[in-house]
């Protein structure tokens, strides 16, 4: 149980971006109604931003002690 109370914060951003990048890509693909000129670029900043939040998670949580 301990090591799971340590890594808690790093489940959640992992989870939390996991859950960002799903978004985007849901939105992107099912609504019709998107101007991918004015909000593509914002929609692969943001997934490019998640992804790389999430890795930092999973890294620090293999690297908690």
């Amino acid at each position: 149980m301990e090591y799971l109370k340590k890594r808690m914060k790093f489940l959640l951003i992992i989870i939390f971006s996991v859950a960002v990048i799903f978004f985007v890509q849901y939105e992107l693909h099912f609504d019709n109604n998107l101007d991918l000129k004015k909000v593509g670029l914002i929609m692969t900043i943001l997934q490019a931003a998640a992804g790389g939040y999430g890795i930092y998670g999973v890294v620090q949580f293999f690297r908690v002690k």
